[in-house]
Formats: structure tokens, sequence, C-alpha cells
């Protein structure tokens, strides 16, 4: 099980107040807080509680419930700093995310000291008041159901339903359209910049933060009409404000869209499409920009607001930018472990990545991760998507789908046997092209993930790059043998993994695998350095347009490692 929270923006357990940051007051409980880690602290059963910090709260998980207290906190953008901040502020929580959720925000308790210690309600002395809601089943998340490949796009149909409804009934009018005007736009846009430069540099390039700078400037003056008829039409909403994968959940049958912001109007009332907008992004940054397509398509289907898309790439490219802010300040927060800032960095340079592939608006790109099993493709192809926006179309998953199998659910049929013959074969890079091409003429860039062993495959590839007049860069992952036969070794115990690869099969598979000479222009990496340096020689790549054999033909470039 797990909470109802936003992510988690400090490792989890109480920690102390980070240098720079707000002055925490004297109501401030981080010292106490192992008190309320004892089952006897509750009325309920909570054999085991436990504390995630957040920059803002410190949330406690306590059996079949969570309780959520504000921290005395002042950033400007919200101030905590007394009591009666922060009880309204609870209160105000319960009272917005019922609009969505309403048995699952159950009220706000107190935590109370009795006989010098404290306990969450009951007789004694209030010290500070506590969110208390129902706990949402880890598995249901989002992001755990995009994990092991259980979400498709009947559940972006229902979510899309289910928001759009919720969108109809919003409040909208007089204390709400100002937040979707063209000078709150600007102003928006232009505290993100201040709040980023320090950072330039770190989580993103010079030449990023002003393509970004440029592309919204240029947005807003040529769509200024259509920002103001917006408003005129009531698509301003008292919306959530904060609909990433993570406040996403299924359970009990149930679509749950919670934990909204309560704590600044500015943050949670916009145009529907800033957040269809924010949970098309997220998709995106997941790796499934297939499902982000389904969710907006579906949206629109439900809304009838056909101008949305025109505004989407906008609203994205806002929302990424916005995530790679907030990542960003916590690598001045010294209370976090080196680790937890690695992953900060990562991920903040990750939703920069993206902003700027919203603001530029690439070519069409047919992007391809080959080699041999567990050489890195699938990980690196993974990861590209998430960075630029890219379809994600895989081999071993079209596989299954066309054997109508569970991604997650394994054959372990023999050397071009069963599952893995020849004509199965056939069918699934067939497959493949189909889907490929219908992503292409839509518009959309794609990453394709497969082995590629063949000369014949990879011919059509080229016939549909130019069929599709879509640029072709093929990327050829490679590592050592025995680094391959341990990758391959430890899929034995990854729940997730959708590959059938073994090391028995070790020798026929490579002995079938045909070297892409052919193929001269290919990208050749080494997947055994560090993913990000491969990520940055891919993004080089694309972005000096070296390996595009359909519109440069005889260019060569090589990134390998000497061994």
């Amino acid at each position: 099980m797990t909470a109802a929270i936003a992510t988690p923006t400090t490792t989890p357990g109480p920690q102390a107040a980070p240098t720079g940051w707000p002055a925490r007051t004297r109501s401030d409980l981080s010292g106490r807080l192992m008190e309320l880690l004892r089952p006897a602290a509750f009325p309920h059963l909570a054999p085991h509680p436990t504390v995630i910090e957040t920059h803002i709260s410190w949330v406690i998980l306590a059996g079949a419930f969570v309780y959520k207290l504000r921290k005395p906190v002042d950033f400007g953008f919200l101030d905590f700093s007394t009591l009666e901040q922060r009880r309204a502020d609870c209160e105000a929580e319960v009272r917005l995310n019922r609009r969505l959720c309403p048995d699952l925000y159950l009220g706000v308790v107190d935590v109370v000291e009795r006989d010098g210690v404290l306990s969450m309600t009951g007789p004694g002395s209030p010290v500070e008041p506590a969110v208390v809601m129902r706990r949402l089943p880890e598995a249901g998340m989002l992001p755990a159901l995009l994990a092991r490949e259980a979400a498709d796009d009947r559940l972006m149909e229902r979510l899309a339903r289910h928001l759009a409804e919720f969108h109809a009934g919003a409040a909208t009018g007089i204390g709400v359209d100002e937040f979707g005007s063209v000078a709150m736009l600007r102003t928006n846009w232009a505290e993100n910049f201040a709040q980023t430069a320090a950072f330039v540099g770190r989580t993103l390039a010079g030449q990023q933060y002003a393509e970004i700078r440029s592309y919204v400037e240029q947005f807003l003056e040529a769509h200024a009409e259509l920002l103001k008829r917006r408003v005129a039409q009531g698509r301003i909403r008292d919306g959530h404000g904060d609909l990433h994968a993570g406040s996403v959940c299924v359970a009990h049958r149930r679509l749950y869209l919670f934990d909204c912001i309560e704590f600044n109007d500015r943050f949670r009332c916009a145009d529907v499409a800033a957040e269809v907008a924010f949970l098309a992004m997220d998709l995106d940054h997941l790796g499934r920009a297939d499902l982000g397509s389904a969710f907006v398509d579906a949206y629109v289907r439900r809304s009838g607001d056909r101008e949305l898309p025109a505004l989407l790439d906008f609203y994205k490219c806002y929302r990424a930018f916005v995530r790679g802010k907030v990542l960003g300040f916590q690598l001045d927060d010294p209370a976090r472990a080196a680790s937890g800032l690695d992953l900060a960095l990562s991920e903040a340079r990750a939703y920069f990545d993206l902003a700027v592939t919203y603001a530029h608006q690439p070519e069409r790109t047919l992007l391809v991760t080959m080699g041999l099993p567990a050489s890195g493709k699938t990980t690196l192809a993974r990861a590209l998507a998430g960075r630029l926006g890219l379809v994600h179309l895989s081999s071993d998953v079209v596989r299954k789908q066309l054997a109508e199998m569970r991604p997650s659910e394994h054959r372990l049929d023999g050397f071009e046997r069963g599952l893995y013959g020849r004509s199965m074969s056939r069918r699934t890079y067939a497959m493949l092209r189909k889907q490929a091409a219908r992503w292409l003429r839509r518009g959309r860039s794609l990453v394709l993930d497969a082995t590629y062993s063949q000369p014949a495959e990879r011919a059509a590839l080229r016939q549909l790059a130019r069929r599709t007049g879509a640029r072709l860069v093929v990327i050829v992952c490679r590592a050592d043998e025995s680094v391959l036969l341990a990758r391959l070794a430890a899929r034995r115990h990854d729940l997730h993994s959708v590959s059938d690869a073994r090391p028995e099969l070790w020798p026929a598979l490579k002995a079938a695998f045909v070297e892409p000479t052919e193929m001269s222009e290919t990208l050749s990496v080494d997947t055994m350095q560090p993913l990000e340096l491969t990520i940055d020689q891919v993004r080089q790549a694309l972005a000096s347009g070296s390996t595009c054999p359909e519109h440069s033909p005889g260019a060569t470039s090589t990134v390998t490692r000497d061994r």
C-alpha cells in the first residue's frame, strides 16, 4: 500500500532544515516525529508507521490511513508559518480534493500531546492539525500500472471522461478567468525564467534556456487572440493543478485523481488545456507518448474542445519546464543524500530536454535502437522516448500482443521455435512497420526497439522512411559479450522484463545476428558507459544531422570505446 501524496521531494525520514531554506518556527515537529511513529499513537491498527518527507509536508503512513502534516515554512508561493495558516490549508485540501475524491479525504484531525507524548487524535492538548485520508494501493498508481504494462487506451479513455466531466462542473468566471489571461501567462513564465536562471549550465544548457524563452514570446504574441477566446469560452477552470501520473490511481474499480493543489489558486486555476497537457507531458516523460496521445484524443472527443490541440505543445512545454525547475531546487538542499541529488539532476535535465522538444518542433524522425539481445537497446529507447517525447514501439511487446499474451508473460521456446519462429518474427516486424507508419503519418516521431538482425528487415526500414518522408536514424547498441551474458542472466529475476532471451540461447542468437555493414550511416554506442553519456551522444548526433541516411547518404558517425 502507498499514500495518496505528492511526489516526495526529499529522501524519506525527518531531516534537518536545509541551509538557505525558510526558517521553521518553534512549533516545528521535526524533532518529535518519532513519537508519532508508534503503533500506539493511532486510534486504529498501524503496525509499522512510517514517514515520507516532502519540502512542505510530513506524510505518515499508518495502516489503512494516511496523515499529512504541514511544515511551518514560508516559500513565498505558500505560507504555513502560523498554526492558523496550516489549519486553513488542511481544511482547503480536504474541501478541494473532495470534488474529485469524496470518499478518500476523511477530514482534519489534531495531533495531541497526552502525558508528554504526541498521539494522533484523542484526548489531550491539540498541537498540530493533520489531514487524514484513506490509503491507496501502490499497485494501482499509474506509474506502477505503466511499469507492468497494465495501462492501456481504455484506461486513458476512462481517465479523459472523468476529467472532462470534472472540468465541465468546475468553477469558472470571475476569480478564475484571470489565471488564463495572456498577462498571467507572461507572469508565470517570467517567474519560471527568473527562478531557473541560476541553474543554467547545471540542469539545462544556455541554448535550451534561450530557445524556450524565444518560443514562449513568439507563441504568446502569435496566439494572443486564441488565448483571449479561451477565456471568453469558459475554458479557464478551477481544476486540479498537479495532474501528473503520480496523482492518478485505480483502486477498487474506481479512478482517483487526488492531491490537487490547495495552497495557491494561481497554480490550480488554468486553461483546461494546461491540465490535459500536464498528464500528457508526464506520459511522454515516462516513455508512453502513445498513451498520452490516446488520453488527449479521448479528452477532445469527450469535451468537444477542438481548439485544445493548438495549445497542447505550449502547455506541455510549460509543465515540463516547471517540473525541471522544481527538481532543480532540490540541488540546493544539503539535507539530500548524494544519490538523491544525482537522481534529481538527471530528472531535471530530462524534463528540460522534453520542454525544448515541445518548443522547437523537430522534423519527424524514425529512430531505431538495434543490436543483440541485452545490448541495452530497450533501456536506451525508453530513455530517449522520455527525453524527446517519442512514441516507443518494442518488438518484444508487439510480439506478445500478436500472441494475445501479457507483455510480462514468458514463453521459453527454443531458438526460432514457437513464439520466436520465423513466421511469427515476420509478422512482428511487419506490425512494427505498420504501427510506425500510422504514427509518422500523424506527425509523431518515434523510436523502434528491436534486434533488426537481418539486412532485409533493415532495408524495410529505409523504405518506410522514404515512404513517410521521415528522417531515419539507426543506433547500434553494443557491449562486451561477458556483459551481455550477465544481463541475460539477471533477467531471470526481473519481474517487469518482457524479453524471453536467456543465456542458453546466446550461441544461436549471436550466430544469427548479421552486422549492419550495409548501413554505413549508423551511430554505434557502447552501453557499458553511463546512460546519461550515451543519451548525450545520441542527442548531439540528432542535432548535427550526422546520422540521416535518407537525407545525407554516406554520412558516418561512430561513438565506441576502445576495448
